[in-house]
């Protein structure tokens, strides 16, 4: 990260919010993408006790399609939750890594700003 200075203190400020709205939106799709998971085991259990007898029908778009074999379901809805809880690790990464960045520029910013404020106190008409 290049040296934080009067010349570029916008910039930096600029940049630092950014990243903050990055993290928070890297953290929005974890929760979406937690919720899902929540969902897919919450359905997992309900198809836990049917047998094949049962008649079942998933949801696909705005249709509804009848499921055929509950075991390749099975098979599908947990592929699916595997897939999410993959995603969810590299976004909860990529978090970390964001604020780690964001913790630094924050150190490097407060003393420049202060010191900024405390030049324009001092220059100020008393």
């Amino acid at each position: 990260m290049d040296e934080i200075n009067e010349g570029n203190i916008q910039e930096k400020i600029n940049l630092f919010q950014q990243m903050q709205q990055q993290a928070q939106a890297l953290t929005q799709q974890t929760s979406q993408i937690e919720m899902s998971v929540n969902e897919i085991e919450r359905t997992l259990s309900e198809i836990g006790n049917a047998d094949e007898k049962s008649t079942m029908y998933r949801a696909i778009g705005s249709i509804m399609q009848k499921v055929e074999n509950i075991e390749d379901l099975k098979k599908e809805l947990n592929e699916e939750k595997e897939t999410l809880e993959i995603r969810n690790k590299s976004l909860k990464g990529q978090i970390d890594n964001l604020n780690n960045q964001i913790s630094e520029m924050q150190n490097k910013l407060t003393p420049v700003v202060q010191s900024l404020q405390e030049n324009k106190d001092q220059n100020a008409p008393q």
